[in-house]
């Protein structure tokens, strides 16, 4: 399997060919450092057989270059040894690990850069701000500060340095001719846009040696649609041959820019694995260094098929290496069937992004692997515990007191396991991510002997039958339906996603996930459908992460659909809906054929009550216990609930 063959980034051999790629996670300390956190976050993906990784960036500017508050930075001499202490913890499995160094350029935040930010030209960032162009003092002053990161890396340990040039950051936007007007010896022609980057490899080879891999990170295509003049793949192919010429040793091959819509970036559910072979596969046929290929990849079948089809040299894999640090090792033992595959859901980056901190839906550990750096304690002894509901919440509080040692049994009322990811997998075929974390959790529980009752209806009574120790209760939410006049004339989203065929005008009451994502469930089985998503919010999608709200939305262009944030629902007719406007109260009428709700889930508290009056120990997960229900919490729930369970 060419995955798992050595392979050399200019003098260093990666014992295989994937390369965790650069990915931030707000893990970092205040003061630039690594902390205990980050560190064995990195230290799981090298003990999970990754080969190479490349760090989340280290700014090189405290004036003008802070991208995150938790960002790292060598040019401290204090942190030398904090770094030198984790990559010698990654070293320690075998992996090799490459610092990415990185300046925001127009992309940073004024307020976290002393009111100021800067660019190659005064082009406006993505926000309208229009940035200080850098000086050719600047400029020099910036340059240096590139090679001193790298050589305190080295000093640390660091196998190679990465120079992040790509994603409309600073480099990227020397690299581009839309935000790159300068004429002088840094501006114009494709050598003087490259020379930054190809001054900067020099010097860290100057000072840190011909042996000390420098490689550098590149959008080969902005697909920017605001700027004529941005890159497109064949200004990537020239680039790369001029960064080739200028020194570098291998090419991490990427794409867009901050004004690209955030799905090209971020590649969610709708992105196939292996959409960008073609711009990775260009750039290697115009060079002879190695070339890392990113191309959402989640399956090693995907990344094996890149490298025998000669698109790259090593894939480059990042959310895939979130999801399930052990991605190689279970590939190389035979063991595929057992990888915990990224769903392409964007919660890493939604976390980041709106707590400071990544998080994924899939893996309950990441990010807490200091706390969970161990197995559960296997002191079940048999001892029996029910589950009820086969939704992810269920399922995998089943799998961990599974490996535990319990004799589990898990009821679920439906005939196949999965719950609500079922639901959200039917709504696109591109959603078939998301069914993947059933097969995942269902191999889970296969390992851990949990006994499954499908179409099982659990009652307290039934339950009994079984003498458990304790219940742990995940049996979902209870679909909200407001007492209003004529509801009883709507179906419910859940419906229609499981084949309820609707014809004619249809209002949907809910404009969240799952009510756009119903919408394009019914435009699929009825192109020509006239729809009307209604939610009381001022904006349709609010509580969505946006660039998944774009994504969904993108499968509906050309198609009839109105949107209507701020009106509430008041009534269900014969033929429509009687809403208000929240802002000023006014009421419309909205003429429909068919009404759908989408309106979320509510705790089911009488199952709850219950069950806590025929038990004593209820253990109340996910969706039954909380709303809004979601993968990720749902998963911790479980996840924590049965590892901490005492008895």
């Amino acid at each position: 399997m060419k995955l798992l063959e050595k392979g050399y980034l200019g003098t260093c051999q990666i014992r295989n060919r994937s390369v965790m790629t650069a990915m931030t996670t707000g893990f970092a300390g205040l003061d630039g450092a690594p902390t205990e956190q980050l560190t064995r976050y990195y230290e799981e993906r090298a003990k999970g057989g990754v080969g190479l990784i490349v760090t989340e960036i280290f700014r090189v500017n405290n004036v003008h270059g802070v991208a995150f508050p938790r960002q790292m930075y060598a040019l401290n001499p204090m942190n030398v040894q904090p770094l030198a202490q984790m990559t010698a913890r990654v070293h320690q499995h075998g992996a090799k690990i490459f610092a990415q160094i990185h300046h925001g350029g127009s992309t940073n935040a004024p307020e976290m850069n002393n009111g100021r930010i800067v660019a190659p030209s005064a082009v406006p960032n993505v926000s309208g701000i229009m940035p200080d162009p850098l000086t050719l003092e600047e400029i020099e002053e910036l340059k240096q500060q590139f090679i001193g990161t790298a050589a305190a890396c080295k000093a640390a340990d660091f196998d190679g340095v990465e120079i992040h040039g790509a994603h409309g950051y600073l480099l990227c936007e020397f690299l581009s001719p839309a935000f790159n007007k300068r004429e002088d010896q840094y501006g114009g022609s494709l050598e003087n846009r490259c020379r930054l980057i190809n001054e900067i490899v020099q010097g860290i080879k100057a000072v840190c040696g011909k042996d000390f891999p420098v490689g550098v990170r590149f959008s080969c295509d902005e697909h920017d649609p605001f700027h004529e003049d941005s890159l497109k793949l064949n200004d990537g192919i020239e680039i790369a041959k001029c960064l080739e010429a200028g020194g570098a040793d291998f090419l991490d091959v990427s794409n867009g820019n901050y004004f690209c819509p955030h799905s090209e970036n971020e590649e969610p559910y709708s992105y196939a694995q292996g959409c960008r072979e073609a711009e990775t596969k260009a750039i290697k046929d115009a060079v002879s260094v190695p070339v890392i290929g990113v191309s959402n990849i989640k399956s090693p079948e995907v990344a094996e098929k890149l490298l025998q089809d000669g698109a790259c040299d090593f894939v480059g894999i990042g959310r895939q290496h979130i999801a399930d640090p052990e991605w190689i090792k279970k590939t190389a033992e035979g063991r595929p069937e057992e990888i915990a595959h990224c769903i392409g859901c964007l919660y890493c980056f939604e976390s980041l992004m709106t707590v400071g901190y990544a998080r994924c839906s899939v893996n309950p550990k990441m990010g807490r692997e200091g706390i969970f750096h161990d197995d559960p304690v296997k002191d079940g002894n048999g001892r029996k515990v029910a589950v009820v509901g086969g939704g992810v919440a269920g399922m995998e509080a089943a799998a961990v007191l599974g490996q535990r040692g319990f004799d589990v049994t898990l009821y679920e009322k439906d005939s196949k396991l999965g719950g609500e990811v079922n639901l959200a997998a039917a709504t696109a075929p591109y959603k078939d991510k998301v069914g993947w974390l059933t097969t995942t959790l269902t191999k889970a529980m296969e390992k851990g002997n949990v006994k499954v009752c499908l179409n099982t209806e659990a009652t307290p009574a039934l339950v009994k039958e079984g003498a458990p120790i304790a219940v742990f209760l995940a049996a979902g939410g209870k679909p909200i339906v407001p007492p209003l006049p004529g509801i009883e004339k709507a179906c419910l989203a859940a419906d229609v996603i499981r084949g309820r065929k609707l014809t004619g005008k249809t209002v949907i009451v809910g404009g969240g996930l799952t009510g756009l994502e119903t919408a394009e469930v019914l435009f699929r089985e009825d192109p020509d459908m006239d729809i009307t998503v209604v939610d009381m919010l001022p904006k349709i999608g609010m509580t969505m992460y946006p660039p998944i709200y774009d994504d969904v939305v993108k499968q509906m262009n050309g198609k009839a659909l109105t949107l209507c944030p701020g009106y509430m629902l008041k009534e269900v007719t014969d033929n429509g809906v009687k809403v208000t406007k929240t802002d000023d109260q006014s009421e419309a009428f909205i003429t429909a054929d068919n009404v759908v709700l989408a309106m979320g889930t509510r705790p089911n508290t009488a199952l709850i009550k219950d069950f806590e009056d025929a038990f004593d120990r209820v253990l109340v997960l996910g969706q039954t216990a909380k709303n809004p229900g979601r993968i990720a919490t749902s998963m911790f729930d479980g996840y924590i609930n049965a590892r901490a369970f005492e008895f």
